[in-house]
């Protein structure tokens, strides 16, 4: 299988989201407003609502470690930018 940024991110999020206990619709469409670029990494999770599998981390490589579901709308409402191929960097 060939992965796409959506279901390599999926793949990734998932092991860490049953690592950490945490419950999601994987099959979830993003909302309207989430920008494309942003639509690979958004999730809906179940006590959490919708969320973006990102790192606040500055290093150039995050693993799935340093990443978490942050909130849609803060990450809406702050700097955001791609990090790599499937990655997704909220910026200070």
């Amino acid at each position: 299988m060939r992965h796409t940024p959506r279901s390599f991110t999926c793949e990734v999020a998932r092991r860490e989201a049953e690592r950490r206990g945490l419950a999601a619709d994987w099959d979830a469409e993003a909302p309207e407003e989430v920008p494309e670029e942003l639509r690979h990494a958004v999730f809906k999770l179940a006590d959490r609502g919708w969320c973006v599998w990102a790192t606040t981390c500055d290093e150039e490589m995050a693993m799935p470690a340093d990443r978490d579901f942050h909130p849609l709308e803060e990450v809406l409402a702050a700097a955001w930018a791609r990090q790599g191929w499937n990655g997704v960097r909220i910026l200070h």
